[in-house]
C-alpha cells in the first residue's frame, strides 16, 4: 500500500533480502578458500601439539572455597595464585547483573525482558553455560567487535574531503568478518593484503592514509601494535629511545606492505646537525633518502627454520601475513588471547596491550594456556571467549571489604570485578534497545545527489548500529553540511570517549568521568528522546497494555536497569505513576494523532552554499532537537510523569555501568 506503514515495510523487506543475498555471495566466494584455511589450521594444530603447554594447577586441599569456584581450567590458573596470596575470591554475581554483564560484554546491548524472564525462570543447572552459547551466536556479536578494532585499526573515514590519514571505510568488512565468525588468522591475513574496495567497505580501504608522506609506515606501525605487542610510533622519525626498536625495523615493514624498497622521507625525520648528535637523548640511524629493503624485521619472534616454513612466497604482504599469523610465532596467539582477557576481564595479563617490550605477564602459564587454546581451536575468538565468560573468575562480582591479599589487590589478582562504565557504542544501542525506536537520523552522507566521486565524498549508509556513526565535522564547520539529527547520537557518544577521527590507533580510550557526561545524559536530546514515550516506544507499549501498576513499574525496571526495583524503589515508583494510572488509556474519541514534523529535503553538496540550504538546516536542527512527538493515545499529565520515571532511570549510574 501506497502509505508511510506500507513503504516502511517494503522497505524493511528489501533490506533483509539484500543483506541475505549479500551474506549468501559473499559466503560462497569466502567457502573457495575453506580448504586452504583447514590445512592451515591442521598444521597449526600439529605444532602446537607437539610441545607441552603450561600444566593446570592442582588447588590445595585446604581451600575448599576455592575448588567451589573452579569451573574450568581458567579458575584453576586463576585461583591458584588467589591460594598462594591468602587472598578470598568475591561471590558470583545474581542471575540478573550476570545476564546483564554477558549480554554488554558479547553484544554490546542490555538484554530484553523476554531474555531476562526465560533466563530467571529456568531452574537447570547449566542455564548460564547456554546462556552464553546463546548470545554467543548472536549475530549481534559482530557489532559489538567492530568499534573494538575500528580504534585498534586507526578506521578513519570522512564524509567530505579527506585529509590527513583518513582512511576508507573497512568497517563492513569488519562486521562482516565476525559475522560469517572469520578465524582471526584469517582476518589479519585479509587485512594485510589490503585486496577489494577502497571506498566501497573492503579492506583495501585500510591501506589509504591520505596526504600521509610514508602512508605503509603509518599501516606497519598499527600492525605491530595490534598484533605483536610491538611499539614502533617512535620509529617513524628516530629510533626508540633504548634501542628496543630501530627505524630500519619500522620502514623494512613498511616495505613488505609496500611490495618494494621504502624510503625514508626527510618530513619524517628529525633533523640533525652533525655538531648536535652528541647532545641528543635518542639516535637517527636512518638518513632520508635512504630506500629499505622489505625484510621480517623480527627474527626474535620465529626461529630461522620457521622463517623459510612460514614465508615461501614472492609477494611480500602474503609473507608479512604468514610470519605474523604462523604458529611458529607464539607471540601472535598470546597478543590476541591477551586482547581477549583485557576485553572480558578489565585489565590484560599483559598489562600494555600494545607494547610489551619490558612487560611481564602477570600469570604466564594462564596466557600460554590461553593462546594454546586459540590454536587449537582453529583461531576462532569465540571459543576462547567462551572459555573466558564461562569461568568462575569472569562472573565474580565486587570485592569483599579487606580481601586484599598479602600479594596484590583483589582486582588486580582477578579475585573480584569492578564496575565497568559502558562504552560509548554500548550506551547509545542500549538507550536505543530500551526505548525501542529505530535511530531515525540522516544517513551518513552529504552528498545524497552522488556529485562527486568517493575519493572526496563517502556514502556510508543508513545508521542501525551506534558503530556505523561517523565524525561529522567538515573542512570549514557549515551548517549546510551538519547532520543534525545524527549530532545529537554523535555528541553523547563524544562524552563518553569516542572519537570519530582516528589519526592513531586507540587501544583503550578515556575513561576518566567529566562534567559533560552528567550535563548530556541528563540535558541532551538522545536521552531525552529514549524517554519520550511516543508511539514508536517500547515504553508506550508497555503503558498500553493492561496490566497493574507494579508490573508496568517492573517492566521498566527490566528494560532499562535489567532487574526487578527493590520493595523501595517499588513503592517510589508508584507514588510518581500511580496516580492516574487507571485512567491513563484515552477513549478513541479522545485521541489525538500527532504526525511528525515534516523535515526539509533536498540539500547536498551541490547546492549546500545557498542561504537555502542553511535555512533547511536550521529547520531540521529545530525538528531534532524537539524529539518525538507524544503519543496521543495517553493522558499527558501521566504521559510526562512516566517519562520523568523513565528518564530518572536512565540517568542512575547503574544504567551506564556494566554489573
Amino acid at each position: 500500500m501506497l502509505t508511510d506503514a506500507g513503504w516502511s515495510r517494503l522497505a524493511d523487506r528489501l533490506t533483509a533480502e539484500t543483506e541475505a543475498t549479500n551474506t549468501a555471495t559473499r559466503r560462497a566466494a569466502a567457502a573457495q578458500q575453506v580448504d586452504r584455511w583447514d590445512r592451515r589450521h591442521a598444521d597449526a594444530r600439529a605444532v602446537v601439539a607437539a610441545t607441552p603447554g603450561p600444566t593446570v594447577p592442582t588447588l590445595p586441599a585446604h581451600r575448599p572455597d576455592l575448588a567451589a569456584t573452579s569451573f574450568n581450567e581458567i579458575d584453576r590458573f586463576i585461583n591458584a595464585r588467589l591460594a598462594a596470596g591468602g587472598t578470598p575470591p568475591a561471590a558470583l554475581l545474581g542471575d540478573e547483573a550476570f545476564i546483564r554483564r554477558l549480554s554488554l560484554d558479547l553484544r554490546g546491548i542490555i538484554p530484553t525482558v523476554p531474555e531476562i524472564e526465560v533466563f530467571l525462570a529456568d531452574e537447570s543447572p547449566d542455564r548460564r553455560q547456554r546462556l552464553i552459547d546463546r548470545f554467543l551466536a548472536d549475530p549481534r556479536w559482530a557489532d559489538h567487535w567492530v568499534p573494538y578494532w575500528q580504534d585498534l585499526l586507526a578506521e578513519n573515514p570522512n564524509l567530505v574531503n579527506p585529509t590527513l590519514n583518513n582512511t576508507g571505510p573497512f568497517r563492513f568488512w569488519i562486521h562482516e568478518s565476525f559475522l560469517d565468525r572469520k578465524p582471526i588468522d584469517r582476518f589479519v591475513t585479509e587485512l594485510i593484503m589490503m585486496e577489494g574496495s577502497r571506498y566501497y567497505g573492503g579492506p583495501a580501504g585500510f591501506g589509504l592514509a591520505t596526504e600521509n608522506d610514508v602512508p605503509m609506515a603509518a599501516k606497519a606501525h598499527i600492525i605491530g601494535r595490534a598484533f605483536l605487542g610491538v611499539e614502533m610510533g617512535c620509529a617513524r622519525c628516530h629510533d626508540a629511545p633504548g634501542g628496543q626498536v630501530m627505524q630500519e625495523d619500522l620502514f623494512s615493514l613498511a616495505a613488505m606492505l609496500k611490495r618494494a624498497p621504502e624510503k625514508v622521507p626527510a618530513t619524517s625525520s628529525v633533523p640533525v646537525a652533525p655538531e648536535r648528535l652528541a647532545q641528543m637523548a635518542i639516535t637517527v640511524s636512518l638518513k632520508p633518502g635512504a630506500a629499505v629493503k622489505p625484510a621480517w624485521p623480527f627474527a626474535e619472534l620465529l626461529t630461522v627454520e620457521s622463517l623459510a616454513a612460514a614465508a615461501d612466497t614472492a609477494d611480500t604482504r602474503a609473507r608479512l601475513a604468514a610470519l605474523i599469523t604462523s604458529p611458529a610465532n607464539p607471540r601472535f596467539a598470546r597478543v590476541i588471547a591477551n586482547r581477549l582477557w583485557a576485553r572480558y576481564l578489565g585489565r590484560g595479563l599483559v598489562d600494555d596491550l600494545d607494547d610489551w617490550a619490558g612487560e611481564s605477564p602477570s600469570h604466564p602459564e594462564l596466557l600460554d594456556w590461553l593462546a594454546r587454546q586459540l590454536v587449537l581451536h582453529d583461531y576462532k575468538v569465540e571459543q576462547v571467549a567462551r572459555l573466558i565468560v564461562s569461568s568462575h573468575t569472569y562472573g565474580r562480582g565486587p570485592a569483599l571489604a579487606g580481601s586484599a591479599g598479602t600479594s596484590g589487590s583483589a582486582e588486580s589478582l582477578y579475585a573480584s570485578r569492578a564496575p565497568r562504565r559502558l562504552t560509548a557504542e554500548q550506551l547509545v544501542d542500549s538507550l536505543a534497545f530500551a526505548c525501542g525506536k529505530p535511530f531515525d537520523v540522516e544517513p551518513m552522507n552529504i552528498d545524497v545527489d552522488t556529485s562527486r566521486p568517493p575519493t572526496l565524498s563517502l556514502n556510508l549508509g543508513s545508521v542501525t548500529r551506534a558503530w556505523q556513526f561517523t565524525a561529522l565535522g567538515n573542512e570549514r564547520d557549515r551548517p549546510s553540511l551538519s547532520l543534525p539529527f545524527a549530532q545529537h547520537q554523535v555528541s553523547l557518544m563524544q562524552a563518553f570517549g569516542w572519537q570519530g577521527e582516528r589519526q592513531k590507533p586507540i587501544t583503550w580510550r578515556e575513561t576518566a568521568p567529566n562534567a559533560l557526561q552528567p550535563a548530556i545524559m541528563a540535558n541532551g536530546v538522545a536521552v531525552k528522546r529514549a524517554s519520550q514515550l511516543s508511539d514508536a516506544s517500547g515504553f508506550t507499549a508497555a503503558a498500553l497494555r493492561q496490566q497493574p501498576v507494579e508490573s508496568f513499574i517492573d517492566e521498566l525496571f527490566l528494560q532499562i536497569l535489567s532487574r526487578r526495583p527493590t520493595d523501595q524503589e517499588r513503592e517510589q515508583s508508584v507514588a510518581i505513576v500511580g496516580p492516574g494510572y487507571d485512567s491513563r488509556l484515552l477513549p478513541p474519541d479522545r485521541v489525538v494523532v500527532h504526525e511528525p514534523e515534516q523535515r526539509p529535503v533536498g540539500v547536498s553538496w551541490s547546492n549546500h552554499v545557498t542561504p537555502e540550504a542553511n535555512e533547511a538546516k536550521a529547520e531540521l536542527a529545530r525538528i531534532a532537537a524537539q524529539g518525538d512527538p507524544p503519543s496521543g493515545r495517553l493522558a499527558a499529565d501521566w504521559r510526562q510523569r512516566a517519562e520523568d520515571l523513565v528518564w530518572t532511570l536512565f540517568n542512575t549510574p547503574e544504567f551506564i555501568f556494566t554489573p
